[in-house]
């Protein structure tokens, strides 16, 4: 009995959070990366401010008219930005490389 109470208590939070049975685990700070690279992104590409990103299309609402594309490794048209791992450190590279890209044009 005391077995089974274990198992239970072992097995029973993976199964109601999916991550037993999919390999792979979420987590929910990929929207405030995506708003940080956003931000990046229509400010280097001249669009202003970022708003909002559209999942079907994967791409960035600004400020100012302009969409620009989010790299696939990171957002899957129709299904959006699935917050896994992969998608995470897509994004923090992302950021960095922007940044990087930010850091240039602010030298000249």
């Amino acid at each position: 009995m005391l077995l089974v109470v274990f198992a239970m208590v072992l097995i029973l939070p993976a199964l109601k959070s999916g991550g037993f049975l999919s390999g792979t685990e979420l987590y929910d700070d990929c929207m405030d990366y995506l708003s940080e690279a956003g931000d990046l992104k229509c400010g280097l590409d001249g669009l202003g401010t970022f708003r909002d990103y559209y999942p079907s299309s994967c791409t960035l609402k600004c400020e100012r008219p302009g969409s620009p594309k989010l790299p696939r490794h990171i957002c899957t048209p129709g299904l959006g930005v699935e917050c896994t791992l992969r998608a995470r450190e897509g994004l923090r590279n992302l950021i960095d490389g922007l940044t990087k890209q930010k850091k240039e044009v602010l030298k000249k």
